[in-house]
């Protein structure tokens, strides 16, 4: 049977782009490996418990795109599916990978973070198409981006180690006049991080979305008088800060739900 891999990482957010249109997001060491294989009828597997339908509609999108297909997907990794750390974007991102080796093809990864976000639009998984985060998870590093022109704007230096906490929230999926309601604000961040100080512009984003989506401030804060900077990711209910003490913030902020400590990647996943 003859198959092809990829990979790609989960991430963070340092701006949520659903306010403005302009996003940014680094990758965390978590990952989501795709592997595809030729089939008589397209079935889809996968480590996690989520709804597989937009994955067949992106199959059958890529399919016809490559010229592969039907195909099988067995879907594997250690990124968790708590809101906000991109395993949606990482799941499309190791599926596109994985097709077009599989189809023989090669392609720049930037090329495929846009692949992404418009197949995500196209099946529903993503408002924005989340391009910010797509960037983030197949290219390995952190960058600001217009999700609307699908341009990247600047490279961001974000490097070290993250906490990563999944707190027993219920995700706030219904909040977009909330979100949109902060623009102003988000606006400054988006300068910040145009600047290239996207310790600030995460700041400024958590502090407002927070408040916008109505989670507890109280990790936050906590995280925050330790020397950490981060906050909610995407739209929760996780939450991820960079810290230069991540066990510390870690320890600290473990009465409030799972923690990790994660590295932050600074090249693409490989398989």
């Amino acid at each position: 049977m003859e198959c092809a891999s990829g990979c790609a990482y989960g991430g963070g957010t340092i701006i949520n782009a659903i306010a403005t249109g302009h996003g940014a997001a680094f990758p965390i060491s978590l990952r989501v490996a795709a592997e595809v294989c030729l089939s008589d009828s397209p079935s889809v597997s996968t480590y996690a418990d989520v709804d597989v339908g937009p994955i067949y509609k992106i199959l059958t999108r890529l399919g016809g795109k490559l010229g592969v297909g039907p195909v099988s997907v067995r879907i594997t990794g250690d990124l968790p599916t708590a809101g906000g750390l991109k395993s949606s974007s990482a799941t499309v991102n190791a599926i596109i990978i994985a097709m077009f080796k599989l189809a023989g093809r090669e392609a720049d990864l930037f090329n495929i973070a846009r692949l992404n976000a418009e197949l995500s639009k196209e099946a529903g998984i993503s408002v924005t198409g989340a391009f910010d985060d797509a960037v983030a998870s197949a290219v390995g590093r952190g960058y600001l981006t217009d999700n609307y022109k699908m341009i990247v704007l600047r490279e961001l230096d974000v490097s070290g180690r993250a906490v990563v906490l999944i707190p027993p929230y219920e995700k706030q999926r219904q909040r977009l006049e909330e979100m949109r309601a902060i623009a102003p604000v988000i606006r400054t961040a988006v300068a910040y991080a145009g600047l290239g100080m996207w310790r600030e512009a995460m700041l400024i984003n958590a502090v407002a979305y927070g408040y916008a989506l109505g989670y507890p401030p109280e990790p936050t804060l906590e995280a925050l008088k330790l020397g950490a900077v981060g906050g909610v990711s995407g739209t929760g209910p996780a939450h991820v800060f960079i810290a230069e003490n991540p066990e510390e913030v870690a320890a600290a902020l473990s009465k409030y739900g799972r923690v990790y400590v994660v590295d932050i990647p600074q090249s693409p996943c490989s398989t």
